[in-house]
């Protein structure tokens, strides 16, 4: 089996009673169109192109954003699901429709929006919410990992008693009867023995959530002096900036070492409309969100990586998002960058698995000379991430 590539997707875009009850009533599309940059080194938030700004509760709608996520070379989606107070909220209904054909649904538990998930419980108490929450999961064709259902968990240090948790969790996958339940923790590497708690595997956070090289401003109390003169902008001090080249390089190098972590990928990244007061993440390139280069030698990276290091059926890439419009990492057309990401990440996708596919007939003999010159290119290209690691100092 050839690598997976999944993208976390937000359903939130849909009119359906229960998606707008958890999200609030009203255009989810107003949040994206009505967002300002509060600095000029913020980076302009984008809108949809080809697929506009569709209603996921409309069918037709729904099945051209899954035609265009399988054309790009995408598997699956992965959901978010939250509690609402009274049920698990996935969106995942108005997707359902259109699975099939190796194309399937995944979910992230949002459980560190839960108070009850972070205190002890009775066994009986928490046996009755994962039932509800293994409810949620049964929509539409499930993504399988070793055979079983995969969830990943957002913030698995705020589970009490996460072996007990996890092992119920499974059970009731099992009497739900579902194939059960492959857990993947959303951590950046194995420390605090996650893979012994029960998890199956671990997966890069987001970029906000795991900074993984130095930002390239280093605020200090002179910064804030100056801020508060109105020498500087304010976002110099609040906000961090990242080269998009190392921050890419220092998520590859050395991934081995760190356990059974699946790579996350993104084309850009900058989240500042959720971050009002500050504290917004943002990664460059000498200026400019997006390097068509430098992300598809990331994308085929991580695939070579996970072919490599992982079992058959649990060779997985994330994508940051195929359409989170409010922090830039979308994959979806847009106005601003026409098809520019949605081609990158096709023909990265595409390079991946055709080098796949080639050392795959190599090592059964059955690879040409022309093959073998192309996976020579394409080799020497994937080296100048290290390349590009050591002039930077990473």
């Amino acid at each position: 089996m050839s690598v997976r590539v999944l993208a976390f997707f937000d359903a939130r875009y849909q009119s359906s009673a229960d998606v707008r009850r958890l999200y609030g009533e009203g255009d989810a599309w107003r949040r994206v169109r009505e967002a300002r940059p509060a600095s000029r080194q913020h980076f302009a938030l984008n809108l949809p192109s080809t697929l506009g700004q569709y209603d996921l509760a409309q069918p037709e709608a729904a099945g051209r954003v899954v035609a265009m996520a399988r054309q790009v070379g995408i598997d699956g989606f992965v959901l978010d699901c939250r509690w609402d107070g009274e049920a698990y909220v996935t969106g995942a209904q108005a997707l359902a429709p259109m699975c099939g054909d190796s194309f399937a649904l995944a979910f992230q538990w949002r459980n560190g929006e839960e108070d009850f998930w972070k205190a002890p419980a009775s066994r009986s108490d928490r046996t009755e919410r994962a039932s509800r929450l293994i409810s949620a999961l049964k929509v539409g064709l499930p993504i399988l990992a070793d055979g079983r259902l995969l969830m990943i968990v957002d913030r698995p240090k705020e589970l009490a008693d996460p072996g007990e948790v996890l092992g119920i969790l499974k059970e009731e996958a099992c009497r739900a009867g579902l194939p059960g339940l492959y857990v993947i923790a959303n951590r950046s590497e194995d420390k605090g023995r996650f893979l012994s708690n029960g998890y199956d595997a671990l997966v890069d956070p987001g970029p906000a959530e795991w900074h993984s090289c130095s930002p390239s401003n280093r605020p200090n109390g002179l910064t804030f002096l100056e801020v508060m003169a109105g020498l500087r902008d304010s976002v110099d001090y609040l906000d961090r900036f990242f080269p998009y080249v190392l921050f890419a390089v220092a998520r590859m190098i050395n991934r081995s070492q760190r356990g059974k972590v699946m790579p996350r990928v993104f084309p850009a990244y900058y989240d500042w409309a959720l971050h009002p007061d500050g504290g917004a993440t943002h990664l460059a390139v000498q200026g400019k969100p997006f390097d068509s280069y430098i992300y598809g030698l990331f994308v085929e990276n991580a695939m070579l990586f996970s072919q490599q290091n992982f079992a058959p059926d649990e060779r997985f890439v994330f994508l940051e998002s195929w359409n989170d419009w409010l922090t830039g990492s979308q994959v979806e057309p847009s106005l601003l960058d026409g098809d520019m990401i949605y081609n990158a990440t096709k023909s990265a996708i595409d390079r991946g698995r055709y080098v796949i596919q080639t050392r795959n007939e190599e090592s059964a003999g059955g690879i040409d000379e022309a093959m073998k010159t192309r996976i020579a290119l394409l080799v020497e290209a994937a080296q100048t991430l290290s390349a590009a690691s050591g002039k930077t100092g990473g």
